[in-house]
């Protein structure tokens, strides 16, 4: 644990795997700025909350952190970057009809618009 954190949030009541083999799993986590600042017991977490601390009760579900999907198809995503459409920031329907629309002109024939 970092010495005196405050945390932004607590998850408590879950399950979580360490990979600390004197310690495989704990039942709470403090996390502060996007960052684990302590892993154990509910009792010992929830001594590191503050006054802003937001607390959530997992009701004995399991907790993933950080998944990084490491399978990638670094050929085909850069030979078809361009005829690829991504909804990344659409904030309305009409911009995503607009984008499809352009989408749709720069995509070659007989080629499909990707999604």
């Amino acid at each position: 644990m970092s010495p005196n954190p405050t945390p932004d949030l607590i998850l408590v009541n879950g399950k979580f795997a360490t990979l600390d083999r004197a310690n495989p799993q704990a039942d709470a986590v403090a996390i502060q700025d996007g960052r684990f600042v302590g892993v154990g017991t509910r009792q010992d977490i929830m001594k590191l909350a503050g006054a802003q601390t937001r607390v959530i009760d997992l009701n004995g579900r399991r907790a993933i952190p950080g998944l990084i999907d490491s399978h990638m198809h670094i050929i085909r995503g850069g030979l078809n970057y361009n005829m690829e459409l991504r909804w990344d920031g659409v904030r309305s329907l009409a911009d995503a009809m607009r984008m499809l629309k352009d989408q749709v002109a720069r995509t070659p024939a007989p080629q499909w618009v990707r999604v």
